[in-house]
């Protein structure tokens, strides 16, 4: 039975406008059945009316009888992936919501579905039927996108992330750097490679990942960075790499791993790859993780055992640092506050030493050491009398990010 004040709502709407019964059942959710077209025909039933073809329909314009044809086009679009779930969104011409709310205004918006959630359900059920997969409303691996006033239909497969901390032996940046002649497009100054630096973390890690995934791009995000000459060696820096566009989703990560640090033999060495997400992609990049590292320091003249105890002065030192002369070029000039927080050291004879810091995250190791000609006090240039330089830099530990097993 159909509630009397469902016909009468009913009645009213279909007075004014040729509804179809799919729109017709999606207008009253209250009446019981296996989907809205089979609620429509029951109202107009009762109502002991004939049925509106959907193509003179005044709501949809017949919207819902292409439902099979858009699934079909996205199930071509699919085949291309490997995926285990799904989700479908729908673009809606704005005419065809304002028609909605004309609906609404007769029959109210109490137990009704939208046109939007109408396509993206029945599409979704004949993919889900056809193809075998589970339709996920949070987090799908693929999209299909209904684009009704295009009349076309895309797939579009969300990124992958997977965590990892990584080892860098060799002198590279950490990311992607393009050629600056060109943009990465290449060109005759790049040897038409694109890249200012034939290597880097990331192009090893991309390379691998890509070829393995069918992707399209990566996106590195890292607990900060490295300067390219300095290695970085402990439990490796925390880091989530993104995989645009992947074709291929599910696999051994280990696997990867392995071919990862086959590639990068003696430059580059990733200690785990772990499924990750976009919030921890967030976490990473405003964390603050305090860092430890060690520096060969070599200074102007040979410095005596006494005269290294004076860098004791220097733990739980605040250090003012304005921005290096390095990097003026590209980083606006500011003052910046951080705290040594360990210090040690051990004599190598002669001019030189090797100096283990932990500090503050943001603290310029080589302008702490050098004074960065007054831009940063207290230094150990300072504190020994003497101009000196970092040699060899190594990051030893990032203290933050999940650890890998076995590290």
């Amino acid at each position: 039975m159909v509630p009397e004040d469902v016909l009468d709502r009913a009645r009213n709407l279909l007075q004014r406008y040729r509804v179809c019964d799919h729109c017709l059942g999606r207008a009253f959710l209250e009446v019981d059945g296996r989907d809205n077209r089979e609620r429509g025909e029951k109202i107009r039933e009762a109502l002991g009316l004939g049925e509106t073809p959907p193509e003179k329909c005044y709501f949809c314009r017949g919207l819902f009888s292409k439902i099979g044809e858009y699934a079909e086009k996205a199930e071509k679009g699919l085949r291309g992936y490997v995926f285990r779930t799904f989700r479908v969104g729908t673009h809606v011409p704005k005419d065809l919501i304002a028609r909605e709310e004309l609906m609404w205004e007769v029959v109210g918006v109490k137990n009704t579905e939208t046109i939007k959630k109408h396509v993206n359900r029945e599409v979704g059920k004949r993919i889900k039927r056809a193809m075998g997969k589970e339709y996920d409303a949070e987090s799908p691996d693929v999209e299909v996108l209904v684009d009704v006033e295009k009349d076309d239909v895309r797939v579009r497969s969300n990124p992958i992330y997977l965590y990892g901390r990584y080892r860098k032996y060799a002198e590279m940046p950490q990311s992607k750097w393009p050629c600056r002649y060109c943009g990465g497009r290449g060109c005759g100054k790049c040897e038409y490679t694109g890249r200012q630096w034939r290597e880097s973390v990331e192009y090893y890690l991309s390379d691998v990942l890509l070829g393995v995934t069918g992707g399209r791009d990566t996106k590195l995000h890292a607990a900060g960075r490295e300067d390219i000459d300095a290695r970085m060696l402990g439990t490796g820096r925390p880091f989530v790499i993104e995989i645009v566009e992947p074709r291929i989703r599910y696999g051994s990560w280990e696997w990867v791993r392995k071919e990862i640090n086959a590639y990068g033999e003696g430059k580059v060495e990733v200690l785990c790859l772990l499924p990750s997400d976009r919030k921890e992609v967030q976490e990473l990049k405003s964390a603050e993780y305090k860092k430890t590292y060690r520096a060969v320091v070599e200074c102007g003249r040979e410095i005596t055992g006494a005269e290294l105890e004076r860098l004791g002065s220097l733990k739980g030192a605040v250090v003012y640092q304005r921005t290096p002369e390095r990097i003026r070029h590209r980083r606006g000039d500011a003052l910046r506050k951080r705290k040594v927080l360990e210090i040690r050291w051990e004599p190598l004879g002669g001019r030189r030493f090797v100096l283990y810091i932990t500090a503050d995250p943001g603290l310029y190791i080589k302008e702490f050491v050098s004074g960065d000609n007054g831009r940063t006090k207290p230094s150990v240039s300072e504190v020994l009398g003497t101009p000196c330089k970092v040699a060899r830099l190594d990051v030893m530990e990032v203290h933050g990010g999940r650890r890998c097993s076995g590290t």
